[in-house]
């Protein structure tokens, strides 16, 4: 596998994620549906904690990629789960093309 990148604005140097990044990112994925089973809301918090952490120290704008992703605790299951997906997705996009 090798690294995927984007060229921000201004800058000709890439944001990179390494090999291991999308490996975690996998992981920390399954790991939040995981707990998703018994913690809807717990699962997703998880999988934007996760997320975050890799997308700020490669250079990314992790709170306004993670934005759209956020739901309620008091949220229905389905509808958080739709956002997990909506995530992973979004992590795949990012992976693959830097954005």
């Amino acid at each position: 596998m090798t690294a995927w990148f984007r060229v921000y604005p201004g800058s000709t140097l890439p944001r990179r994620l390494t090999p291991e990044d999308v490996d975690y990112l996998d992981t920390a994925m399954r790991n939040a549906y995981g707990v998703f089973v018994d913690d809807p809301a717990t699962g997703l918090d998880l999988a934007r904690t996760m997320t975050a952490s890799v997308l700020n120290a490669r250079g990314f704008d992790a709170a306004t990629i993670l934005r759209p992703y956020h739901a309620p605790p008091e949220s229905d299951p389905a509808e958080i789960l739709q956002t997990m997906a909506d995530l992973a997705a979004a992590i795949d996009r990012i992976a693959v093309n830097g954005g």
